[in-house]
């Protein structure tokens, strides 16, 4: 009783507050995008039990709005319906309304995108679902205009439907709502009866993949176009495995090549933007993510290790500058995005009227300029220009590639006097952890001490700020850590200790990634095989989320594998790994097969088992150890994993380490296969040779 007359008390307060322009109760959150609506005159909940409490007392419908900080649709709707008092009295009069940051929460995301995409057949951003007391969903969109337009109606107008539906027609919302959740138990938990695949099954995963390619523009489909990094370091990965592929090749080449003229990517200040409007990447959705950015480092750099194009290496080092000028906390973490708004306009900061190119050009310049890129309007602003490489220039025209450098950083200083865009400041595991992942793979690769530094910066603020004895956590944003990890933090994490732990040597990584694991075990396993997405620590959900398709980040669930796969190899556990895993992979696999743009990271960790991993081991100081290292990864080789160490071999270290001995007192390299090794050898010519024979 007493608990209830308190949050009567704390809602009438609220509504007393909402009614003098005061802030909202989001204005506690630390979260960049509740934040931004604290000062709404809807009366928002942030996701919890009172919200649920209030609805089910008062037998009102929850709208649940779901969004991130950067996102441009997010908010237009926030300026054209949820800062209108018109709007937000409704909405407190009839609805308990609940906003939530995907970013913060993707298993809430994933529960209620389904349960729209289910109804409507698409998704998007801003979510906006309708749930009875209990949290269920029976109605929902995406964007909903302030008047009707484009086939949409209007906002006011749904609410209005909304409220009269639950008040005379319970029933059948009721049965509408039994029907969604049927539907969402069913999507996670039924699986076919799979098979374990074979080299030719992943053979046809490329042709098909390779059969819907657009060969014209490059990457995959029309409009809107993403960059697809999953799929590309997925046909990466293969044709390093079976480098006879010259259309593949061809493809990779020519998507890298057109993703990076221009449009989508940054010339100026380099990184990609989330995705492109049109079909040929000219023109972007303006926001920079970190994930993006983390994931196609890796692509470029793979690329890179397999054909040694210095654009390649260009771009991949202009990723890193970004990101570390735009994004990097003090810390040593990195923040979430950058916006695609300025002064409340998308893609302001980033485009430019011909007016002020001719200001900041000479008139040859600006001739130069208009020679070597496509220009191409805003659709909301068509005196704004976003521009595009028409060809990169060649190495041998070095004059012409320098004039077009003075000329960009003469359009980089027009930049720089306006108004950047926002940053979402906070700083999430699991992408940390990607980008985490990226440093260590490109510091084995391009030998260069920088990427190094850079992996066990951001692996000692990781260690530092998300590692507590109990677990994970996933957000740390100004001083302060919030909610629990979920199984994509911990299975990026893992892989990306794992990486650098490859690198540097350094055993604390090796344990701490074993200790992740553990919990992550403890955690996340679902009885039925693989992992749920969240664990009982995250509140309110109406079931636990199983995701196993790739979004714009690998599906969860394969990272997980992955991440087991690896510490497997480590320590000669493969075959348990097989036995307790191997099932739910092979469940998935019908899926991968049919889907394979949409289940890449399935096709990777497929393509390491069939390849039959292996294993080199290195027994030697730092620098001796580094002769060898460098021969591994001359080449690309994902489907390996390494290690090394000097004497004496620490009791903490992994089995594979252990027993190994050098031969002679000199550095010794033993290359193995599940556990089953080589005659070692001191010799780097063999040892090149023993690589080009087993790996």
């Amino acid at each position: 009783m007493f608990t209830q007359r308190l949050n009567y008390l704390k809602t009438t307060l609220w509504k007393v507050s909402l009614k003098i322009n005061m802030p909202n109760r989001l204005i506690s959150s630390n979260s960049p995008y509740l934040l931004q609506h604290a000062q709404n005159p809807v009366d928002w909940y942030p996701w919890g039990d009172d919200a649920f409490e209030i609805a089910q007392r008062e037998d009102k419908p929850i709208f649940l709005s779901i969004g991130y900080a950067s996102c441009h649709w997010c908010h237009v709707m926030a300026h054209e319906s949820f800062e209108d008092k018109r709007v937000a009295a409704y909405l407190n009069q009839h609805f308990v309304s609940i906003k939530v940051d995907r970013e913060e929460r993707p298993d809430i995301d994933s529960i209620y995108m389904n349960a729209v995409v289910a109804l409507t057949g698409h998704g998007g951003w801003p979510l906006s679902v309708f749930l009875t007391p209990e949290g269920k969903p029976f109605f929902g969109g995406t964007y909903y205009p302030p008047v009707p337009r484009h086939r949409l109606p209007a906002f006011i107008d749904v609410l209005r439907a909304i409220q009269e539906a639950w008040t005379t027609k319970r029933q059948q919302i009721e049965d509408v709502t039994n029907q969604i959740y049927a539907a969402l138990q069913t999507q996670y938990h039924t699986r076919l009866l799979g098979r374990e695949l074979q080299a030719q099954d992943i053979e046809s995963a490329v042709k098909q993949m390779l059969d819907t390619y657009d060969w014209q523009y490059g990457g995959w489909g029309k409009a809107p176009k993403f960059p697809q990094p999953i799929a590309l370091e997925f046909l990466l990965c293969r044709y390093a495995q079976n480098p006879d592929q010259p259309k593949l090749k061809q493809a990779l080449e020519h998507t890298l090549e057109k993703m990076s003229l221009g449009g989508m990517y940054d010339l100026l200040n380099g990184g990609f933007c989330r995705y492109s409007t049109d079909q040929r990447w000219m023109v972007p959705h303006f926001e920079k993510m970190l994930y993006d950015n983390a994931q196609l480092g890796v692509v470029y750099l793979y690329a890179y290790t397999l054909w040694k194009k210095e654009s390649y290496r260009e771009i991949l080092d202009q990723i890193v500058e970004f990101l570390v000028q735009n994004l990097r906390d003090s810390s040593g973490l990195f923040y979430s995005s950058m916006d695609a708004d300025s002064e409340g306009e998308e893609g302001k900061y980033y485009t430019f009227t011909l007016n002020e190119l001719k200001e900041v050009l000479s008139e040859e310049e600006y001739q130069v300029f208009l020679n070597n890129h496509h220009l191409a309007p805003l659709e909301s602003n068509p005196q704004w220009m976003v521009f595009q490489l028409i060809e990169r220039l060649p190495a041998e025209t070095e004059d012409k590639k320098a004039q077009i450098e003075v000329i960009y950083d003469k359009v980089r200083s027009l930049r720089s006097k306006k108004v950047r865009p926002n940053i979402d400041d906070k700083c999430i595991l699991s992408w940390n952890s990607l980008l985490l992942r990226f440093f260590a793979e490109a510091s084995k690769y391009l030998d260069d001490q920088r990427f190094l530094e850079l992996s066990l910066t951001l692996a000692n603020a990781i260690k530092k700020w998300y590692v507590r004895e109990n677990g994970l956590y996933r957000i740390k944003r100004n001083n302060t850590v919030s909610t629990p990890a979920l199984l994509e933090d911990y299975a990026s994490t893992i892989i990306a200790l794992v990486s650098l732990y490859e690198v540097s040597g350094e055993i604390e990584w090796f344990e701490l990634s074993k200790q992740l694991a553990q919990q992550m075990i403890d955690k996340f396993t679902d009885p039925r095989g693989g992992f749920y997405d969240a664990s009982l620590e995250h509140d309110r959900l109406i079931l636990r989320p199983k995701e196993i398709q790739d979004t714009s980040t690998p599906s969860a669930n394969a990272l997980a594998l992955q991440a087991l796969l690896k510490l497997s190899l480590l320590d000669g556990t493969y075959f348990e790994w097989f036995d307790q895993y191997g099932h739910f992979l092979k469940s998935v696999n019908e899926f991968a097969l049919k889907h394979p743009l949409s289940f890449s990271s399935w096709l990777i960790l497929n393509d390491i088992t069939i390849s039959e991993p292996k294993e080199v081991v290195i027994v030697g100081s730092r620098e001796e150890a580094k002769l060898f290292l460098n021969i591994l990864w001359s080449s690309l080789r994902t489907a390996s994993i390494s290690c090394h160490s000097n004497l004496p071999i620490p009791a903490n270290a992994p089995l594979l380490l252990q027993n190994k001995t050098k031969i002679d007192q000199r550095p010794t390299a033993y290359i193995c296969r599940l556990g089953v090794c080589k005659n070692p050898t001191t010799d780097l010519q063999e040892f090149d040779k023993m690589l080009g024979n087993e790996l």
